[in-house]
C-alpha cells in the first residue's frame, strides 16, 4: 500500500499542473516552440490602422527552438509575495494580489535568484505562453478581450497614465491599471499559466539589444493595445527603469 502511494505521489509531482489554483509552479515539458512571427502572418495579425506591422518587425523571421523542461510561476509575482522577500516594498492594501510593478530588471533578477529560480529566457517564456501549437495568444489564435487585461479593459474612454504606481490607489479606477492575478481562467496558456498576455510586461533573461543595453520584456500590459499582447511581441527598455506596467515571474531549473 505504502509503495503504491509513493509511486502515485511521484507520478503526480512529475506531471504539469494544468488546472486548479493559480498559485505555485507549473512544469513545462521539453518541446519545440515557434518563436516570433512570419512577415506575411504579421501583416494579417496587425489589423489596427493606427498600428503598423513594421513596429513589430523584430519578431521576424519566425524560428523553431527546442526548449528543455523547466518550471515557471503560474502567475506574475504579486505585491504581497514580493514584500515577503523585500520588506521595504509598499503598495496600496487593495492591490495585494495584483502583480508587483515598478521593479527594475536587476531587482526582478535578484528576487528570482533568492527564490531559488531565475528569470525565464525568451524561448522559455514563449514556450510557456504558446504551447506546442505556437499560438498567437496564450488561449488561441483569435483575440478575446475578456481573456486579457489590456488598454481597453478599463472601459471605452478610460484615461491611461504611465508613471508612478503610487498615483493609482485602485486597480479598478478610471485610470485603468493592473488586475488581480489568476482571475481570467479562459485566458490561460496551454500549460495553465495565467496572465501571460497583458496585466504587466514581464522581464525576461538576456538582452533585447546588448549594444544599447536594452533588456527584454514580453506579454504586453494593461497599457498595451491588443496587438502588443500577442505572445511573440517583444519590448526593449533599459534595465534600470521603474514603470507601473513592468513586472515579472520566475522560472526554475528541473534537477536531472
Amino acid at each position: 500500500m505504502r509503495a503504491t502511494f509513493i509511486l502515485f505521489l511521484a507520478l503526480a509531482l512529475s506531471l504539469p499542473v494544468f488546472a486548479g489554483t493559480p498559485a505555485g509552479k507549473i512544469t513545462i515539458p521539453e518541446g519545440y516552440v515557434l518563436m516570433g512571427t512570419d512577415k506575411a502572418e504579421l501583416e494579417k495579425e496587425i489589423t489596427n490602422r493606427r498600428v503598423k506591422p513594421e513596429w513589430y518587425a523584430d519578431e521576424t523571421p519566425q524560428k523553431k527552438v527546442n526548449v528543455k523542461s523547466f518550471m515557471m510561476d503560474a502567475t506574475e509575482v504579486t505585491n504581497e509575495t514580493y514584500k515577503k522577500q523585500v520588506p521595504k516594498h509598499n503598495f496600496p492594501p487593495n492591490l495585494a494580489k495584483h502583480p508587483v510593478v515598478n521593479v527594475a530588471w536587476k531587482e526582478a533578477n535578484e528576487y528570482c535568484k533568492n527564490a531559488g529560480g531565475r528569470l525565464p529566457t525568451e524561448a522559455e517564456w514563449e514556450r510557456a505562453a504558446r504551447g506546442d501549437g505556437g499560438l498567437v495568444y496564450p488561449w488561441g489564435n483569435e483575440f478575446v478581450a475578456d481573456n486579457v487585461v489590456f488598454a481597453e479593459t478599463g472601459g471605452v474612454g478610460a484615461k491611461l497614465k504611465v508613471g508612478s504606481y503610487s498615483l493609482q490607489q485602485s486597480g479598478s479606477s478610471q485610470l485603468g491599471g493592473t488586475k488581480e492575478v489568476g482571475l481570467r481562467k479562459s485566458g490561460k496558456s496551454p500549460f495553465g499559466l495565467y496572465d501571460m498576455a497583458g496585466n504587466v510586461w514581464e522581464w525576461v533573461a538576456g538582452w533585447y539589444d546588448g549594444k544599447k543595453k536594452f533588456r527584454l520584456l514580453k506579454g504586453g500590459s494593461w497599457l498595451s493595445p491588443r496587438e502588443s499582447v500577442r505572445s511573440a511581441t517583444r519590448l526593449g527598455d533599459v534595465g534600470d527603469v521603474h514603470f507601473n506596467d513592468y513586472g515579472f515571474r520566475c522560472a526554475y531549473d528541473i534537477e536531472p
